[in-house]
């Protein structure tokens, strides 16, 4: 299994859009994909692909009110992805019981990718890649630099940056002139840059697919790409 989490300094920053788009694009490139969400509370990722009123999620499994399989959703805009919601009840403080599961699911999977984790409760050593993102402000940086530094002290293997949503002139931030010093400032090796689009977050409000000719789609594979261990170009324009 390879076990992907996504994560983020601070809130507001698009973790859970990058989640979705990063398991798509790995679906249209022909992997099988589990998508699970662990908050209970935005229920983001529900709204990104169109869910509604799932009987059972991730918590409820975690809970023993159901069986994993009762709790896995296909996506039928999206041949090859799956979807655990989070459901109801609350993640249990014995991180054991969540790897137990993570590890279960995972062999009838290429990837499993989390979004909506505590990372204080969560069994580090289990994730091959965190996708740590922030976006190009100040306060995210210094956010960023925090959460990498605490991933790679409870002995996280891999952190990548996504630098999300920058726009075509990016807000001057406290030292840091370009791309690298951010990457200098934060400790993470950078896997993708994902342009500001409003044609995106209106995709993600209403569970409508990215236009399949958009940079942003062409962002979003590249990134599966590298996930897969291809090389591919950032691409930021």
């Amino acid at each position: 299994m390879k076990l992907i989490v996504t994560c983020a300094g601070k809130g507001g920053v698009g973790k859970s859009c990058v989640a979705a788009y990063t398991a798509i694009a790995l679906s249209q490139l022909g992997k099988k994909i589990l998508l699970v969400e662990l908050d209970d509370r935005t229920r983001s990722l529900e709204l990104i692909l169109g869910v509604d009123n799932a009987a059972f999620g991730a918590l409820d499994v975690l809970a023993g009110d159901c069986e994993p399989g009762q709790a896995i959703l296909e996506i039928p805009n999206y041949p090859g992805l799956s979807f655990m919601p989070a459901g109801d009840g609350v993640l249990p403080q014995q991180s054991e019981r969540l790897a137990d599961l993570l590890e279960g699911l995972g062999s009838a999977y290429d990837f499993v990718i989390v979004d909506g984790v505590d990372l204080d409760r969560f069994p580090i050593r289990l994730a091959r890649t965190f996708l740590l993102v922030i976006t190009p402000d100040t306060l995210s940086v210094r956010a960023g630099r925090k959460a990498a530094a605490a991933l790679y002290s409870a002995g996280a293997r891999e952190v990548r940056l996504v630098i999300n949503s920058v726009p075509p002139e990016i807000i001057p931030i406290d030292g840091a002139g370009d791309f690298d010093d951010v990457i200098d400032q934060v400790g993470a090796q950078l896997i993708a840059v994902i342009p500001h689009s409003p044609k995106l977050a209106y995709a993600a409000n209403n569970a409508k697919p990215l236009d399949p000719h958009s940079l942003t789609v062409k962002v979003y594979e590249n990134l599966a790409f590298r996930l897969m261990g291809k090389r591919r170009p950032l691409l930021i324009r």
